[in-house]
């Protein structure tokens, strides 16, 4: 006896709208109208002769049947995917990723020639913001943040913010091969954020007592990176974010001081997490980001 089963392309319609809750979002994911997913939908809905969805204020809600039939959908076509997936030699396709603009900048995009490398049928596609966001909600496959306390649910450690002092070049003298802290705390000093980490390194580095510093006004990493290198001050930074910088000379390390500060934590949409690009991507980022790999100094 043949299945009972309705065209696929209204079932992707109807699964991509309860998935994501609105008309509008699934068709920019199918890349179709808003018209031709309503069209869509109410022809299931007469072939089930069931109503799927409700009218609401904020657009549209899946109704108590159109639940139930969703929850069976989705991993009806999610194993299809996958069975799709596994015929293929390599994984291809799109990946999406939600980050934050200096990591982007100073760590993810340097290493992207890398990723076309291994992986030439991939398509990362960043989406840059600060906002630490339920990729879930937004449906994006892959979100890497900084964040200095626990992280929300589904966030794993990628690799450690560890803090150091950086400089121009003869930015400050040194006695052998120590630096001079006491110039060096009466002198210019850079900070990325409010965090006053500044004595706690000079503790660390072997000051008894610190003297009261003269710190600015905060800058954005990218900014702090960059006055820093312009031989405006010195600066604590995350070394990650400028190992560019440190691999051409334009910084040196005051010394091996390292403060822990938080970490870089990357997230992935569980759904899109079966996908075997969504998966090499993943797993090429926890590669690039193994101590050895990810950072050239100590």
């Amino acid at each position: 006896m043949p299945r009972n089963l309705p065209p696929l392309n209204p079932l992707r319609a109807f699964e991509a709208a309860g998935r994501l809750g609105s008309f509008t979002r699934a068709a920019d994911e199918l890349n179709v109208s808003h018209s031709a997913i309503s069209r869509h939908i109410r022809g299931l809905e007469k072939r089930l002769n069931v109503h799927l969805f409700r009218t609401q204020k904020s657009g549209v809600a899946l109704t108590e049947p159109g639940q139930a039939y969703l929850a069976q959908i989705t991993p009806a076509l999610d194993q299809i995917a996958n069975a799709t997936e596994a015929l293929i030699a390599e994984p291809k396709g799109v990946v999406t990723m939600t980050t934050e603009s200096a990591v982007a900048q100073k760590w993810l995009v340097p290493r992207l020639p890398r990723l076309k490398a291994a992986h030439p049928d991939i398509d990362l596609r960043l989406s840059i913001t600060t906002d630490v966001m339920d990729i879930q909600a937004h449906d994006f496959d892959l979100g890497l943040r900084y964040l200095r306390t626990d992280p929300p649910d589904g966030y794993d450690l990628l690799f450690p913010s560890l803090v150091g002092a950086f400089a121009a070049p003869n930015f400050i003298s040194k006695t052998g091969s120590k630096i001079d802290l006491t110039a060096l705390a009466s002198g210019p000093l850079i900070e990325e954020a409010t965090f006053r980490l500044w004595p706690k390194w000079f503790h660390k580095s072997g000051m008894t007592e610190v003297p009261a510093l003269k710190l600015p006004h905060p800058l954005g990493a990218l900014l702090s990176i960059q006055s820093a290198v312009a031989g405006l001050g010195a600066v604590l930074m995350d070394k990650h974010l400028c190992q560019t910088e440190f691999e051409t000379g334009a910084l040196v390390r005051l010394n091996d001081v390292e403060i822990r500060f938080g970490g870089y934590y990357l997230a992935t949409n569980q759904r899109a997490g079966r996908r075997r690009a969504v998966r090499a991507v993943r797993k090429w980022l926890q590669q690039e980001a193994h101590p050895d790999a990810a950072v050239g100094f100590g």
